[in-house]
């Protein structure tokens, strides 16, 4: 499916401010609709099949006469000899733009163009190795091949556009720098900007609201507080201390649910600072006391919270027994590695080096999130204690937390990421072709970059055997322990806060507690009840660029936060760890292997 929003006005919510923070995750997922018959061959059109451009040819079935008729005897065009995979999808029935149009082949293939083609686009080499795209033996069914294995291909097509509405795909920059893109029916854009999202229903459907309205916050306690008097109907807030607290209270429903969330320490040797030293960082790394942070911090936000050694992933099918940063708080090896490699304490007891220049560690700290100040109380005094002078540099207001950490002008960020199992998104996070800049952002956020994780993740990406994936993923766990570039904390709970006498049903806000995100069928089913008309959703983090192909922040924010509302893709998740196919196809799209 896919969204698209009609104007009718603008919401003004009173005392809110705009602060752009942490993240909500907003999925889409489901099936409906019959059956697909993938086909690994076609007897439809072809496109072009060469990388650099991939093109739409006409439908066209040929009479016994040799006039085009719609006789069911029709050409069938070879696939390209480099095919080495093919990825087979069915449009669903309802699968139309706000404007009626029908997602069809042509979508497809200019989303390729565009992802591939457009300068600054953060997907540019995703997409290299499709060689061809082509209707089915339906018009709504496509075929997509690749000159190669692709086991990371769910992180493709997580985005559509629709080609009707676009005048040159290979490049779309300016695409929408005055109007909203296009969205998924039932819904139409009526307003997309810094302040605000407004999604208008569409003639003649009837939902349990008229608009849904998303409006970015920020600050932690500022969103409990707009909750609280009603100005917004439903919050997803990022956890700390005291805000379970805050928001018990009898006009509120508050649910906590364990999840695959993780939260993660980084280090970054890409800047040229600190951290290039290998002996700095490995000591460092060895110096942090994560069973005191999870004391100090993480037990107040949940008690029972235990330190995770599998890595900065949740996936069972990867962790089942993987314990690679078990055993990283050495603080005597720590201090003893230093002082062999010529460091001592300064005069304020701070480490130096060997030629006496003191260092400083910049850490980047999201001042709008709660729990990242209250690991800041914890973390500074304690690596003090250890010899290491960190600073702390707040972001906040015009400082878009997301954004800093692409640029990679930092030393040190933790940050939490969805427990989401597949090796495309845990690839793209670790790969050196996907590392940020101020200039390219891309996915992989933590500046890391490793000949051998590569060749590993590379291994792991061209393989459709899971358990030797999984032995691949394991190997690249442990060459992220041996680097000492990122460092596991914890495991997060989840958390959804609502109005129950402004939003329902019950079963449904639950539904997306238990997920831990979003999905686009639970909006369908959202009621307003207080008869506004309108629901309001308090979102933390708001996308520095609205263009779906020049994600200005990384990580994918079109997925992470109100992009994800409106793009639509065939990729989303009803469990929060396991990616699956949305309501935009009819099932599961299917892979063929087509030689190896």
């Amino acid at each position: 499916m896919d969204v698209t929003f009609r104007h009718r006005g603008c919401w003004t919510g009173r005392g809110v401010r705009r602060v752009a923070v942490a993240a909500l995750l907003v999925l889409i997922t489901s099936s409906c609709g019959d059956e697909v018959v993938p086909s690994a061959s076609s007897r439809v059109e072809t496109t072009a099949t060469v990388a650099s451009s991939t093109t739409i040819a006409p439908s066209t079935t040929v009479a016994d006469d040799g006039d085009p008729t719609t006789s069911t005897s029709s050409t069938t065009v070879p696939l390209p000899d480099s095919a080495v995979m093919q990825l087979s999808f069915q449009f669903a029935a309802d699968a139309r733009w706000s404007d009626g149009v029908k997602m069809s082949v042509a979508d497809v293939a200019c989303t390729v163009e565009a992802l591939r083609s457009t300068p600054g686009s953060t997907e540019s080499s995703a997409y290299d190795s499709v060689v061809d795209v082509r209707a089915g033996r339906a018009d709504d069914v496509v075929e997509v091949s690749f000159d190669r294995i692709e086991s990371g291909y769910r992180v493709l097509f997580d985005r559509l556009l629709q080609a009707s509405a676009v005048d040159d795909c290979s490049d779309v920059s300016a695409l929408w720098a005055d109007s909203p893109p296009p969205s998924m029916w039932p819904f139409a854009v009526e307003v997309w900007n810094s302040a605000q999202m407004i999604l208008g229903v569409v003639e003649d459907v009837e939902l349990g609201f008229e608009r849904l309205v998303l409006v970015p916050i920020g600050d932690i306690d500022l969103e409990v507080d707009v909750l609280r008097s009603g100005e917004v109907d439903l919050i997803v807030p990022e956890l700390s201390a005291g805000v379970a607290e805050r928001l018990d209270d009898p006009n509120l429903r508050f649910e906590l649910q364990a999840s695959g969330r993780h939260e993660d320490l980084y280090l970054n040797d890409a800047n040229g600072g600190i951290f290039s030293d290998e002996v700095f960082r490995e000591a460092f790394w060895r110096s942090v006391d994560r069973e005191r942070l999870v004391a100090e911090v993480y037990d107040e936000i949940r008690a029972g919270s235990q330190v995770w050694d599998c890595g900065p992933i949740t996936a069972a099918q990867w962790c089942d027994g993987v314990t690679p940063f078990a055993g990283s708080f050495d603080p005597g090896g720590a201090g003893l590695a230093l002082t062999e490699a010529g460091w001592t304490f300064d005069g304020d007891g701070h480490w130096q080096d060997a030629s006496g220049e003191p260092h400083q560690i910049r850490w980047l700290v999201d001042a709008g999130h709660g729990r990242q100040l209250e690991l800041a109380t914890s973390l500074v005094p304690m690596l003090a204690e250890q010899g290491f002078d960190v600073v702390v540099e707040e972001c906040s207001r015009d400082c878009v937390f997301r954004d800093r950490v692409a640029a990679g002008a930092w030393d040190m960020v933790i940050y939490a990421e969805e427990g989401l199992a597949d090796i495309g998104l845990f690839a793209r996070r670790y790969s050196c072709d996907e590392r940020s800049t101020g200039s390219v952002p891309g996915w992989n956020l933590s500046g890391f970059c490793d000949a051998e994780t590569d060749a590993l993740l590379n291994r792991a990406l061209s393989t459709r055997d899971e358990p030797e994936q999984a032995g691949y993923v394991e190997q690249v766990l442990e060459r992220l322990a041996a680097t000492r570039h990122v460092l596991p904390l914890v495991r997060l709970p989840s958390a959804i806060a609502w109005r129950p006498d402004k939003l329902g049903p019950e079963s449904v806000l639950t539904s997306i507690r238990t997920a831990a995100m979003w999905e686009f069928d639970d909006l369908l089913q959202l009621e307003d009840l207080d008869g506004d008309g309108q629901i309001v959703i308090g979102v933390e983090q708001w996308p520095s660029c609205e263009n779906p192909v020049l994600s200005c922040g990384g990580v994918g924010w079109y997925r992470r936060s109100v992009g994800a509302v409106m793009v639509p893709g065939l990729w989303g998740t009803d469990d929060g760890s396991s990616l699956v196919h949305t309501p935009l196809v009819r099932q599961e799209p299917f892979v063929t292997v087509l030689k190896r």
